[in-house]
């Protein structure tokens, strides 16, 4: 089923890590990656090695993207 996902911070928190605030609006991770992901891990891809292999590559393969959300984040630091 399709849902939403949500980053939720202490708004305190999240005031006071303006970059963090920045990412945390600006992220958003297609349903159908999260499914995958999620699909990895109920076939026995859920040890930490392979949960950060996954990360690696949806970064790599979604590099530009990514990049510029850490882009954004950082400008919103300064």
């Amino acid at each position: 089923a399709v849902n939403t996902q949500r980053i939720v911070a202490n708004r305190a928190w999240a005031d006071a890590n303006p970059a963090a605030k920045k990412l945390f609006s600006i992220m958003r991770l297609p349903v159908t990656d999260i499914t995958a992901q999620n699909r990895a891990m109920h076939e026995g891809e859920k040890r930490p090695a392979d949960i950060e292999r996954h990360v690696d590559a949806w970064v790599r393969a979604n590099q530009q993207t990514f990049d510029g959300w850490l882009d954004a984040a950082r400008a919103a630091a300064r």
